[in-house]
């Protein structure tokens, strides 16, 4: 309790520290008193906003599962923070019109800096920024776990004494839990005290030819696995829709371009469509720009794509080096059938072919872009594939959406991931 007393009033100094900097951004040493008298005055009303938005997304709670945790938490404090402080001034803007908004916008940046690494550096010397996980079954955890988390072991035949456990982070299951009471009690457990859940990569494995072989365990496992709480999902799916429309309209001039140079070069549509696997293993018709010449799998049928195909146009392979024949799938993104993130839909018929592209890897909608595009390359396996694709389901989140989508950009232009 202490701790957190001591960073509440460290950061009531950061707060105020951050203004008197971005006001000597933006001024210079000598500040206009006319624009800085509305701070003068405001300063107690401000600092009890931010302290107030801080508090509320629990910026000063006793632990945090990482930093990236308490990055978070931070980050949405100040930013409404921020928000609900430009209203404030703005409602008593007769007597404090003279702020500065400009001063709102650096105090942000600045803010989120210093609360953020100070935080960070106390937290983490009085060892409160670690992972609470409780595994269940005694093998061994393949690396999934980090040497800083507290971790505690319980039996597959103990999941009841998981309602003992106070604020846990995180469950691990790391061997089969072959009794079904015993698995719909861990789900329903898991669901009511809103924490996550991995699977060791060896239980993955066993649970997923289990499934392959007739065992409906792994069915009830992957009905939660990669959902989200009701509120994210709702933001994860308005950056879709909002993302979307703005790539649309903005890439508008070029589609026209694509469109002309692909009908003028060779015979055929202009786009391509082909069934994907989609959430749940429900088909749907993908979107694209042709890039092959027509009728390209009527000989060969269904291949794995390669950066040197021969059926390639010329057009096809400039658009294939800037990724721009995969703008008509933000229509499916749209529609619902895609997200802008998640594992790249596949076929039907590599579907069946390949085990590692089943079950989890459907738990969540596929998507334009993935862990695997921005740390990979063009022709990745599915054996390698599956381990990005494994890991984005278990953490996905909208700043990890945010976080690939930025990572995307640099990626299509190094011609990397792709």
């Amino acid at each position: 309790m202490t701790t957190q007393i001591v960073l509440f009033l460290i950061d009531i100094v950061v707060i105020n520290l951050a203004f008197l900097l971005s006001f000597l951004v933006r001024y210079g040493l000598t500040f206009p008193r006319y624009n800085f008298l509305p701070y003068k005055h405001s300063f107690v009303f401000l600092t009890l906003i931010y302290m107030s938005a801080l508090s509320f997304f629990r910026v000063y709670k006793k632990r945090f599962r990482s930093s990236w945790d308490l990055f978070k938490r931070v980050f949405s404090g100040l930013f409404f923070g921020t928000l609900l402080s430009v209203a404030f001034v703005y409602v008593f803007r007769v007597q404090w019109g003279a702020f500065p908004t400009t001063v709102f916008t650096l105090s942000f940046f600045v803010n989120l800096l210093l609360v953020f690494k100070l935080n960070q550096y106390i937290l983490r010397a009085g060892q409160q920024i670690r992972k609470k996980v409780v595994v269940i079954g005694e093998n061994d955890l393949d690396g999934i776990v980090g040497k800083k988390a507290v971790v505690e072991r319980i039996g597959s035949d103990q999941i009841g004494q998981l309602t003992k456990y106070a604020d846990i982070d995180e469950v691990v299951i790391c061997e089969r839990i072959r009794d079904e009471k015993d698995l719909s009690l861990l789900i329903y457990l898991i669901q009511k005290l809103k924490i996550d859940v991995v699977f060791s990569p060896s239980i993955y494995v066993e649970l997923l030819s289990g499934r392959i072989n007739g065992d409906n365990s792994f069915g009830f496992l992957s009905t939660f696995v990669g959902e989200k709480r009701d509120v994210e999902e709702f933001l994860m799916r308005s950056l879709d829709i909002v993302g979307s429309i703005a790539i649309l309209f903005l890439s508008t001039p070029v589609t026209i371009l694509i469109a002309l140079l692909t009908k003028m070069t060779s015979r055929g549509s202009i786009f391509y469509t082909q069934q994907r696997v989609g959430k749940d293993g429900k088909l749907f018709t993908l979107y694209k720009f042709r890039t092959m010449v027509k009728d390209a799998e009527k000989e060969l049928g269904p291949v794995l794509a390669s950066r040197d195909d021969p059926r390639v146009t010329r057009i096809g392979r400039l658009m294939r080096r800037t990724r721009l024949d995969e703008l008509p799938q933000l229509f499916n993104v749209l529609r619902g059938d895609m997200s802008l993130v998640g594992p790249r839909p596949e076929r039907p018929h590599f579907v069946k072919q390949h085990k590692a592209l089943h079950e989890l890897r459907l738990a969540v909608k596929p998507g334009l872009t993935g862990l695997a595009q921005i740390r990979s390359f063009y022709n990745l396996k599915p054996k390698h594939k599956i381990k990005y694709d494994y890991l984005y389901i278990q953490r996905r989140s909208l700043l990890l959406n945010l976080y690939i989508l930025v990572l995307t950009v640099p990626a299509v232009f190094s011609r990397k991931g792709w």
